[in-house]
């Protein structure tokens, strides 16, 4: 398989009121995606219901729809390097529209498996990413500020559509609720229409999706379990979250906005260390609060929270405030110790561990609330994971890159895989061979792995649930 990337020619793109139309667009089509994606709880409550299933086997309807999204944004973007961002994004609405228009006629759960998690997916990994790219491609000057407002598109989607579908399943029941959202899910056909095609000022690479360079350094496998970690704590809080809730006596409806509340944390936690700098999500000070100490809050006391809804609202927008943070802090940290080059080398494999998290956590989490009978448990384990996400994290941040109280000139941070490529050509076999043509062949192959990464070429990296966040924040700070 193969990842796709975009070389930029001499030519500067114009920034006028059509590229900020495809912002425009970009900004609806992650509303769309992430708005329906994350509703996932809701559903999950909903086709239990109707089917009379365990938690078991609902869970897999949301599990099938993260993981074909978060797998199939990198393994299918070969679409948007043969024929563009719009014809990608384009054909993922009506993949998208036609697993959720399906939803009218399925009789059977694991009918919705195929319609709602399979199709659905593939039609919004095909729409997410190259969104994205479109974005990247119409900015030089102001890309930062134009994929700001992209990333907005996420927060409101998480604030607005649990709301939404919940009036629309008091009007219409599911199943014109399903058929409802297909109608919004081909509004991408039309985002994606007003993606401009520019097939002249772009070259088409690809690159092995699964490189053995960033494998090199224990900090890449690090971040592979942080991001699985963090998958797996974030899905089951956003498939279950519903569910505890109404256990403990809180209303179907009431529910439901506890996931809205989730999304206006997110978004504002998200603005405010934007409006702060970079510096604020990596001081010292910072780094151990946010992800770490939030993290221990929202394990430990999260069972003193749910006894009432102010409580439930408190865990929300605890947790809102974390995830906001959390992506930023895991982007920043990223390409402060490994470098954007090889988080884009790596990205196959942290694509993965994504998707895997949030295949594996719906089902794994129902079989503990069947066995227990009790969703605390569940909850213990998601803030567990979510804990030591952070903690890998932040042990990885502190060992090269802690910041010091007088930063000097000496304290330029340069990137731990970095060093050891450096490094690496002095120690192979062909040093102690003493072989001369053979050393210098073998450096040309290690800066012919290295060569396609330059100031003007666009990464395009991948993205998860929690995954869609990531994705976003990757692309603000490669700008």
């Amino acid at each position: 398989m193969i990842v796709v990337t975009v070389k930029r020619k001499n030519s500067m793109p114009e920034t006028g009121a059509g590229s900020w139309l495809v912002v425009l667009a970009a900004f609806f089509s992650q509303f769309i995606i992430c708005g329906i994606t994350y509703s996932l709880g809701v559903f999950h409550v909903v086709f239990r219901d109707h089917f009379s299933a365990t938690h078991f086997d609902a869970s897999w309807t949301g599990s099938i729809l993260l993981y074909v999204t978060a797998l199939s944004s990198i393994m299918l973007r070969f679409v948007t390097s043969y024929w563009g961002c719009r014809v990608s994004v384009m054909l993922g609405g009506i993949l998208a529209a036609t697993g959720l228009g399906l939803g009218m006629v399925v009789t059977e759960l694991y009918q919705v498996y195929l319609t709602y998690g399979l199709l659905t997916g593939i039609g919004f990994g095909l729409a997410c990413s190259p969104s994205i790219v479109a974005v990247e491609k119409c900015f030089v000057a102001g890309r930062v500020s134009a994929l700001s407002v992209v990333v907005g598109g996420i927060g409101a989607g998480i604030i607005t559509f649990p709301v939404i579908i919940r009036f629309l399943l008091e009007q219409y029941a599911w199943k014109g609720t399903m058929l409802i959202l297909a109608g919004v899910a081909l509004n991408l056909c039309v985002c994606g229409a007003l993606m401009k095609s520019n097939p002249d000022d772009k070259e088409v690479r690809l690159l092995p999706l699964l490189s053995c360079l960033p494998l090199r350094h224990p900090l890449f496998h690090g971040m592979c379990i942080a991001n699985l970690f963090w998958s797996f704590g974030s899905t089951v809080i956003y498939m279950y979250l519903p569910s505890y809730a109404m256990a403990k006596g809180t209303d179907f409806e009431s529910a439901i906005f506890l996931i809205s509340c989730i999304g206006m944390a997110s978004f504002t936690s998200r603005m405010i260390f934007a409006f702060m700098g970079h510096n604020s999500t990596l001081d010292s000070i910072t780094s151990i609060i946010c992800p770490i100490g939030i993290g221990v809050v929202i394990t430990g006391i999260f069972p003193l929270l749910f006894k009432d809804f102010a409580g439930q609202l408190g865990y929300t927008l605890l947790f809102g405030f974390y995830t906001g943070f959390w992506t930023t802090f895991l982007s920043q940290v990223s390409r402060e110790l490994l470098g954007p080059e090889y988080i884009a080398l790596g990205n196959g494999y942290l694509s993965f561990m994504i998707a895997l998290g949030s295949l594996a956590a719906g089902p794994a989490t129902a079989m503990l609330v069947q066995e227990e009978n009790e969703f605390k448990y569940a909850f213990y384990l998601a803030g567990a994971c979510l804990l030591w996400s952070s903690v890998i994290m932040v042990l990885f941040k502190f060992k090269k890159c802690g910041a010091l109280d007088k930063p000097t000139a000496q304290d330029v941070k340069v990137p731990l895989i970095a060093e050891e490529v450096v490094q690496a050509p002095e120690s192979d076999a062909c040093s102690e061979h003493g072989d001369t043509e053979h050393r210098d062949a073998e450096r040309e192959k290690e800066k012919s792995n290295l060569q396609w990464y330059d100031e003007n070429l666009i990464v395009n990296t991948c993205m998860s649930l929690s995954g869609l966040e990531n994705k976003l924040e990757d692309e603000t700070s490669l700008a």
